[in-house]
């Protein structure tokens, strides 16, 4: 095996492989990078077992074939450093390594091409296309409300409920859930649920957002997404994940309504992050006919008391929030003004953008003690 490339190319694949390289594999191949020359292209893949990412990029090929390079971290790394130039890979003999770039060169220990995993089978039951920029924004959206511990797998993912042309993006980690609604292009008409690893999804969602197009393929266990050059494979989760409908709270409960400007709330709710250091990070809520009375305190450090100009509908009503979830929904929302709408203190209220309808944010309250 023998190819030359740009240094540039080089890094950009190896930097995109090299997030599915896990530093707590127990098997020493999985710590390696595959390469495979072939006319004109060199591909490359890593892989965890769980998700395996794979990018191809131009190459000038003088002999095809298959390598694994052994420490896949210690030549993205090396890779960084290396002056803008050509750069010529070849193997030594059967395993090792030879990375020649202008009259230096390094070499890297290597393993046999075949102990590397292969892909799955990426012939999937249900496929589809979807808008880079959409697939990018509804994952960022829901992908806030994913479990962050592995202490429920099914937590830490995306549900996809698919419906046709009509997929759910839904995620929980029980205190809130988000759901985002969107269309992709498909033959089938098929339903189908299937829950992906978050991280996996914010993943794809970096690459989706300056991609035309993402293509999905999902199977029984694994679902793939394709990239221009690059292709994304991962283990779906499984389990029950949790029945969501039923959490949507009626409209027509939702009595007390709040109109606020997107930016005056979120500078508001940081500022108030400064003074709430209790385990729930506690704001509460007071809202009156003039705006939102916001107040947060911790006994050792102080208090704010602060009035966001709002527009406020119903009773008046007292509720308190963990705020790092209202900031959560702020951040991803791109909207110049939001919606709470709330049936009671103690019962679920929803977050939605004025003006898409397509996102649902639902949070519960923290129970005030006085």
């Amino acid at each position: 095996m023998n190819f030359n490339c740009q240094k540039e190319d080089l890094l950009f694949a190896a930097q995109i492989i090299g997030k599915a390289i896990s530093a707590r594999n127990t098997m020493p191949i999985l710590a390696g990078i595959l390469m495979i020359a072939e006319e004109g292209q060199l591909t490359m893949r890593a892989t965890d077992l769980d998700v395996a990412m794979q990018c191809a990029i131009p190459a000038d090929v003088a002999e095809p074939g298959k390598l694994v390079i052994a420490d896949g971290k210690r030549f993205i790394d090396l890779v960084r450093q290396l002056p803008e130039s050509n750069v010529n890979i070849s193997l030594i003999n059967d395993y090792d390594v030879n990375i020649n770039y202008g009259i230096s060169s390094v070499n890297l220990r290597g393993f046999e091409s075949e102990q590397f995993p292969q892909l799955p089978d990426l012939q999937g039951e249900m496929s589809g296309t979807m808008k880079g920029e959409v697939f990018a924004r509804v994952v960022r959206q829901t992908a806030i409300a994913a479990a962050g511990d592995d202490i429920q797998p099914i937590l830490t993912g995306i549900m996809l409920d698919i419906d046709g042309k009509n997929i759910n993006f839904v995620a929980t980690d029980f205190h809130r859930l988000t759901l985002s609604r969107t269309v992709w292009q498909t033959a089938g008409g098929q339903q189908l649920k299937a829950i992906v690893p978050a991280k996996t999804m914010l993943e794809v969602a970096n690459l989706a957002a300056v991609e035309e197009e993402v293509a999905i393929s999902l199977s029984r266990s694994n679902i793939s997404f394709q990239l221009g050059s690059t292709l994304i494979v991962s283990r779906l989760i499984s389990g029950q994940f949790p029945d969501y409908r039923p959490i949507i709270p009626a409209e027509e409960k939702l009595v007390h309504q709040v109109y606020v400007d997107r930016n005056e709330f979120n500078g508001a709710l940081k500022r108030a992050s400064l003074l709430s250091k209790d385990v729930n990070n506690t704001v509460r809520l007071d809202l009156q006919p003039e705006g939102i009375l916001l107040t947060a305190n911790t006994s050792d450090i102080g208090n704010i008391r602060e009035v966001v100009p709002a527009k406020v509908t119903g009773e008046e009503l007292l509720v308190g929030y963990n705020l790092k979830y209202i900031l959560d929904f702020l951040r991803v929302s791109s909207s110049e003004h939001i919606y709470m709408k709330l049936s009671g203190n103690l019962t679920p209220g929803t977050m939605t953008e004025e003006d898409n309808e397509s996102f649902l944010y639902i949070i519960l309250p923290l129970r005030l003690v006085n």
